[in-house]
């Protein structure tokens, strides 16, 4: 009987091998490593002689329904602002969906962010916000970006399933459907989950690209300003406000900020106790 989602005992070796003939015929495998870090899908790092990839296997249904969802916001959202995002192939494995990426080389701002200059902390800030202006600025049709709806496509819908599927019902108590509250005229396209390991600076700490749109959908702006505030030290806060209304030419609404960043801080500190439940970390 075939699985329907990834194990960490399956033969990983033959199921990427077999998937990069499929897409870039001949390929020297030069080295296999399963990264650490992957927490939502079960994730190998691949060294060829056509470059360095990241596969990702989803841990269960609902990172394999997440997985889509990240394909096809990917896809659409490539080329739309002047940042690079990853280009992603959604291949199958006995009916399970994984992806592939080339990899992007750049270093998480997360590994870098408390070693920054000043004037780095306020260009990478600047950076950001730019990145998340252009997005929450597109006119876009929701039919262009998801040709099936299997997974939440607004972030309160996405994040709901997510904890009532993985977080205890005494870490979820904060949690409601007015969290994430949306205007009717505040509606954008948002990243989801734009934090500091989601950023990837180059050698001269320039942002070189946004990855990961998993928790892409439809939403608010505070949800993505808060969440890399969130993620950041403090004094990050000031510089992507005063950037993101520079490029907005109109002020933020600070208490809304500080309201979105608190909620947050309870729904990682909720995934955080899953995590560990689940000897995961």
């Amino acid at each position: 009987m075939s699985k329907k989602f990834f194990t960490t005992d399956e033969d990983y070796n033959k199921i990427i091998e077999k998937a990069l003939k499929e897409e870039y015929g001949d390929t020297i495998i030069k080295n296999i490593s399963l990264n650490p870090t992957g927490w939502t899908n079960i994730v190998y790092e691949v060294s060829t002689n056509q470059g360095d990839f990241f596969f990702r296997f989803p841990r269960d249904q609902f990172w394999e329904r997440t997985i889509v969802k990240d394909y096809q916001f990917a896809k659409y959202i490539k080329g739309k602002t002047n940042f690079r995002t990853v280009e992603l192939i959604l291949k199958e494995n006995e009916g399970r969906p994984f992806s592939i990426h080339k990899k992007i080389h750049g270093t998480p701002l997360a590994e870098k962010m408390n070693d920054l200059s000043d004037e780095d902390v306020k260009k990478v800030c600047s950076q950001i916000a730019k990145f998340m202006h252009e997005m929450h600025s597109l006119d876009y049709n929701p039919d262009e970006i998801f040709s099936i709806d299997n997974i939440g496509l607004n972030l309160q819908d996405f994040i709901t399933e997510l904890l009532s599927l993985h977080v205890s019902d005494e870490d979820i108590r904060f949690w409601s459907k007015d969290n994430f509250k949306i205007a009717s005229d505040d509606y954008c396209l948002v990243h989801g989950d734009l934090n500091s390991s989601n950023v990837l600076l180059d050698d001269n700490n320039n942002v070189t690209a946004i990855i990961d749109f998993g928790f892409g959908g439809f939403g608010n702006k505070y949800f993505d300003i808060s969440r890399i505030i969130g993620r950041c030290p403090e004094n990050y806060k000031s510089e992507i406000v005063n950037s993101y209304e520079q490029f907005e030419r109109a002020d933020l609404n600070k208490e809304e900020v500080d309201r979105n960043i608190k909620i947050w801080s309870n729904i990682d500190n909720g995934y955080i106790n899953y995590m560990r439940s689940v000897k995961i970390i």
